[in-house]
């Protein structure tokens, strides 16, 4: 517990929604349109995001999709990208988003058209030259690969073993394989990494976190996006990259033991979002 209680930071008593924090999600494409908004309701659920942290969120979707994810959940402001995919003319308005977000996710549900891992690679060059907080998750993590120079130590990747490959090379084959792989690419990137699976692993660079799943009830599609909504969530608010993947993969760890008692190896993602209060009202703190 005493990770979430490191992550979270309290909410000021006269504070309005902008004060709060403001997180940027990007994401989507006319084949997936259900990712980006998983992880935009877990940034509103969690304690850093609408709970105790990011009191305002903008989904950006590719247009052909507007609809559809609108209509997922009323407490969502999306705004539309011009076409089915993520693409360059998308650019500058992002930019402005990215501008005025205290943190950025981007990845969930994209796809991997060259022309949107293009755009993606420019935007994650802005955001780093902003030194925003940003998350890089799924189809996004691809673009990393033609960045030049550290990401630094407000960026989190979030991958799985595939993605993790990609960028690594590194054999995952067992615990200590994974520990080394996931320490020795993040000091390469100057970054946080944080690598799914069963026992998720953090690092830095330096240190190593462990947070392993008691369950495999949260072993089903669309939980990865929500965890990162989760961490993202928590960016918002607290800045501190690394604390803020431990603390949403230890929570996520937790739901995942309250929903096997209740649903046993029967929830969906979509289930995650409804327990993420009973666990962190317990940590709501108010000053004046």
């Amino acid at each position: 517990m005493k990770d979430l209680r490191l992550a979270s930071t309290p909410r000021s008593l006269y504070s309005d929604k902008r004060q709060n924090g403001r997180i940027l999600v990007i994401g989507g494409s006319s084949r997936f349109h259900g990712a980006p908004v998983l992880v935009s309701n877990a940034a509103y659920l969690t304690l850093a995001a609408m709970r105790v942290g990011a009191g305002y969120a903008v989904t950006c979707v590719p247009k052909s999709i507007l609809s559809p994810v609108r209509k997922l959940s009323p407490n969502l402001i999306v705004r539309p990208l011009s076409g089915e995919n993520l693409n360059s003319r998308d650019l500058q308005e992002l930019k402005g988003e990215a501008q005025r977000a205290d943190c950025i996710v981007i990845g969930p549900g994209l796809g991997r058209s060259r022309a949107t891992v293009r755009t993606v690679a420019r935007l994650i060059a802005y955001c780093l030259k902003l030194e925003k907080r940003l998350l890089i998750d799924a189809d996004a993590i691809l673009a990393v690969r033609s960045l030049r120079g550290r990401l630094g130590r407000n960026v989190l990747l979030t991958p799985n073993d595939r993605e993790f490959h990609m960028l690594s090379r590194a054999g995952l084959a067992d615990r200590e394989m994974r520990i080394d792989a996931v320490k020795k690419l993040a000091s390469r990137l100057g970054a946080n990494v944080l690598l799914k699976g069963h026992v998720t692993v953090i690092s830095d660079g330096r240190r190593v976190k462990l947070v392993e799943s008691r369950t495999a009830t949260l072993a089903t599609m669309g939980t990865g996006d929500v965890l990162s909504g989760i961490i993202g969530g928590y960016m918002t608010r607290n800045g501190n990259a690394f604390v803020s993947a431990v603390a949403g993969a230890y929570l996520q760890v937790k739901i995942g033991d309250l929903l096997y008692k209740e649903k046993g190896y029967h929830a969906i993602a979509t289930d995650v979002l409804d327990y993420i209060p009973r666990i962190l009202k317990k940590y709501d703190r108010t000053t004046g």
